[in-house]
């Protein structure tokens, strides 16, 4: 049995070798196929936490607030656990939705110089922003990047921060501007963005209006070095990739596949007398 075994591996190992042999002609054709593609045919899902109001919990007695859910693919992670996440590139917008007694839903995203956006934080109180139209203007952080699972599978994703999400944005955003990476010359330089791994769980947080979930953001390890990825690491090439991405308009958000009201659940809390897990 043992020289049966070993002889499968021995086989097994050699047809490797060979499809890597011939994996090369690849090269030459790198990407190919995707150069008339926009950031119509690509969009990245969000990693969403679920909050009482969430439709999904409504529809699925298995999940509970403070879950994450990837809202394309609808696979859920657990909070208190969390997820590695590898920050890639940020973006800053305000977001049109319907209000939620109108049925809710994404509208629009508009950029934070647009004559919209100007002309409603210029005339309308701070916070309660309305379009023409009646609807909400939401100003919101967006964080792109590759989120990796207990099994370490990787995926591209996308984290909104609006409402009392921002603030958890700005203090992740100053932690990671303060690294610093040692050359060997003895230069130190800031680090890329994406030359870490953080780990997003959730947290229970109260508001005047109740109960909801934020995140709580850490470096995936005891500190920056041991979260640290090196620029061959093929996490990093992924976070690389999906900048490059973003910046050449070949991806967006899939802005759709957020519930209706969804960038305003944490601030409506729980409902009174509903459990917080």
């Amino acid at each position: 049995m043992a020289t049966k075994d070993k002889t499968a591996t021995e086989v097994a190992v050699k047809d490797q070798n060979t499809a890597m042999a011939e994996y090369g002609a690849y090269a030459d054709y790198a990407g190919a196929g995707f150069e008339n593609q926009t950031s119509d045919d690509y969009a990245i899902p969000f990693i969403q936490i679920l909050q009482a109001l969430s439709p999904q919990i409504q529809e699925n007695d298995a999940l509970r607030q403070g879950m994450l859910i990837n809202t394309v693919t609808g696979e859920v992670f657990e909070g208190k656990a969390g997820i590695a996440f590898v920050p890639a590139t940020t973006q800053h917008q305000y977001i049109e939705w319907k209000p939620r007694d109108a049925g809710g839903g994404f509208v629009a995203a508009h950029e934070v110089n647009s004559e919209l956006v100007r002309a409603c934080v210029a005339n309308q109180e701070f916070g309660d922003y309305k379009t023409p139209e009646g609807n909400e203007l939401i100003e919101t952080f967006y964080v792109y990047g590759i989120a990796i699972d207990a099994d370490g599978n990787s995926m591209e994703a996308v984290l909104a921060f609006s409402s009392s999400k921002i603030k958890k944005y700005k203090g992740w955003m100053t932690k990671a501007k303060t690294i610093q990476i040692p050359l060997p010359d003895g230069r130190r330089i800031p680090a890329p963005l994406f030359a870490h791994r953080y780990r997003l769980k959730t947290v229970s947080e109260k508001n005047n209006k109740g109960q909801y979930f934020n995140w709580d953001i850490a470096f995936d390890g005891a500190n920056a070095v041991e979260a640290r990825l090196l620029p061959d690491n093929p996490v990093f090439q992924q976070a690389v990739a999906i900048k490059q991405l973003l910046e050449s308009g070949k991806a967006r958000a899939a802005y759709e596949s957020q519930t209706p009201g969804s960038a305003d659940e944490e601030a409506q809390g729980a409902p009174a007398g509903k459990p917080v897990f």
